[in-house]
């Protein structure tokens, strides 16, 4: 008992902690906090931002800001890039989009009934994103271009990367998800008609008996 409750008093000061240092109350946003200049935080908004709401560390009101910057900062036509700024070479950043971070901000959303639908909307056009490339090309790629999804992804240190595990293993788990919703969705619509079904029958025999007693 008493290492259960020394475990929550861990986890509350960890979350405070994370709510202290990383959440900028200036950009509403959760950033990289920066060691070198201590007491500051980076002023980039990255796709690293929705680690909280997977953790369901943010509150309503950060998870509000955080998924309004989503929305109409990092989200495009092949789905989520990694963070908005048009400055960088770097092979994670703008245009690209990278599978695991992907997965992280649907899982993050997915789990929140009033983002859901945009959960699936960041899992359709990642998904079809994939499956466009893999048509015209027959591979799974390392990261995408999100952006101008006409084209190869690029920058970085080295040639983009084909096979790709994770972009394997994120695809095929949203594929999953997408099924079985597929399945629920059915199972209850086929529920709803026999329901609706024996409600009729019932209406009608209650309506014969009352017209057989007449």
């Amino acid at each position: 008992m008493k290492l259960i409750l020394g475990k929550i008093i861990q986890t509350k000061q960890r979350r405070q902690t994370i709510l202290k240092y990383i959440w900028s109350n200036e950009l509403k946003f959760f950033t990289d906090f920066n060691f070198i200049q201590k007491n500051k935080q980076t002023n980039r908004l990255t796709l690293a931002g929705i680690y909280p709401l997977w953790l369901n560390i943010a509150t309503n009101e950060q998870t509000k800001y955080i998924v309004e910057k989503i929305e109409t900062l990092f989200l495009f036509d092949g789905s989520l890039v990694t963070i908005i700024s048009k400055q960088s070479t770097q092979q994670w950043d703008y245009p690209n989009g990278w599978a695991p971070l992907q997965y992280i901000a649907y899982r993050s959303l997915i789990q929140i009934s009033d983002y859901k639908n945009l959960a699936r909307i960041i899992r359709q056009r990642w998904m079809s994103l994939n499956e466009r490339v893999f048509k015209e090309t027959g591979k799974m790629m390392e990261k995408y271009d999100v952006v101008n999804i006409n084209k190869p992804a690029d920058g970085g240190e080295y040639k983009t990367q084909d096979g790709f595990e994770w972009t394997n293993g994120v695809y095929l788990q949203m594929l999953y998800d997408q099924q079985l919703e597929l399945e629920f969705n059915l199972f209850f619509f086929f529920i709803s008609m026999k329901y609706y079904r024996i409600k009729i029958s019932y209406r009608q025999y209650i309506s014969t008996k009352k017209r057989n007693v007449n």
